[in-house]
């Protein structure tokens, strides 16, 4: 009964509708050549600083992030666009991947992050919350990544070259471009943080506007519907399948009394909150190692959310913070997946150059975890306010 009861039981939700419609978003805006535009109009803005070229990378990363919602297909559209143009302009391949490798992670966490949907969809978490709340962390990571930029041109000079200072009609351009995706940005997220509508509303007037766009740059037709359409449908029947699997798993664990025993346990262990959030948090990072993203969501939040929650710990922010976890795999093999699509995507590039180059942006992303534990506002003051 369980094996046909427990999947449609979980997929009946209606915030999991918002899934194939921001995926649907996104593959409009990918066949449309938004992350060139995103890519160039960041270069020309900062290119003439030391590393600008990298710095364009996680901006364009930071602003397609806002509108896809996905971190594979993130880093393989900026892989496409910002490795061949940063190789030609004499960056280091090390920095040039793995700044692409670690601005693409941010899809997971920026709004409309499907990774927060799933989320919220197992804990019953607000996913409006989840989306206003990862706003602020994810624009911090796109800083501490900037950062490693900044010191890695000041080590090694030559792996981060200037680039050639723009006109002012360039300038003038490349804002004129980048306009029309903050706008779609704004109007999706600031829809939801003002209340104006759901998450599900958002991704289908995403979807709307990624259409408009598309119409604009004449690249809207009958066959890149249909392409756009077959791709977001497939990409979210695996997401759906991969939680409908999981909720047969979580009826076992539930049936088991898994969560009353870790919750026993943890009551017995009369450890610190801070302290078993720290071990959780070496529990992703081991488990990230071998396990993909959004399995290891539906596999772990139905049994640590009910711990925590009893335990005092905000919802939004331990979202947030298993995400940034989650977010860590992505770059370190065996399992990363951009390590994997990067490698896909770049003719003639060594996997060992890519992870390599990588390693440096876990600073950041630990950091991030730092910060988390010891200011939940980070996560928390946005949703406080909406």
């Amino acid at each position: 009964m369980a094996i046909g009861r427990e999947p449609w039981r979980s997929l009946k939700s209606y915030s999991l509708t918002a899934i194939p419609l921001f995926v649907l978003m996104a593959e409009i805006l990918l066949r449309a050549d938004v992350t060139k535009t995103a890519y160039r109009g960041f270069a020309t803005i900062l290119g003439p600083l030391p590393g600008g070229a990298a710095y364009a990378n996680i901006g364009g990363s930071t602003l397609f992030a806002a509108i896809s919602g996905s971190s594979v297909a993130n880093a393989a559209a900026m892989g496409t666009v910002a490795g061949p143009a940063m190789t030609e302009m004499g960056y280091s391949r090390r920095l040039t991947f793995g700044s692409i490798a670690a601005g693409g992670g941010l899809g997971i966490l920026m709004p409309p992050s499907t990774a927060l949907i799933i989320y919220g969809s197992l804990s019953g978490v607000s996913i409006s919350a989840l989306f206003i709340g990862g706003m602020l962390p994810a624009l911090l990571l796109a800083c501490l990544f900037s950062l490693v930029i900044m010191i890695w041109g000041f080590v090694r000079p030559d792996d981060a070259p200037r680039g050639s200072r723009a006109t002012a009609k360039e300038l003038l351009s490349a804002v004129v471009g980048l306009f029309p995706l903050f706008l779609l940005m704004t109007l999706v997220l600031g829809g939801i943080y003002l209340g104006i509508f759901t998450p599900t509303e958002a991704g289908g007037i995403g979807a709307l506007g990624a259409a408009a766009l598309a119409a604009g740059r004449r690249k809207l037709g009958l066959r890149m519907l249909w392409e756009s359409a077959a791709a977001a449908t497939t990409l979210s029947s695996m997401i759906l399948l991969i939680i409908a699997g999981a909720a047969v798993i979580g009826y076992v664990i539930g049936m088991l009394g898994v969560t009353f025993e870790l919750a026993f346990l943890v009551a017995d262990a009369e450890i610190s909150i801070t302290v078993l959030l720290a071990l959780i948090a070496l529990g992703y990072i081991i488990l990230g190692l071998f396990i993909e993203s959004v399995s290891l969501i539906v596999l772990t939040v139905p049994v640590l959310y009910p711990v925590l929650s009893a335990a005092g710990v905000d919802g939004v922010w331990l979202g947030i913070y298993i995400v940034v976890l989650i977010e860590i795999g992505l770059i370190t093999p065996p399992v990363g997946l951009n390590l994997f699509v990067l490698k896909s995507i770049s003719a003639g590039q060594t996997m060992n150059d890519i992870i390599i180059g990588a390693i440096p942006f876990l600073g950041a992303l630990l950091g991030l975890v730092a910060l988390l534990l010891a200011f939940p506002q980070i996560a928390t003051w946005l949703p406080s306010m909406a």
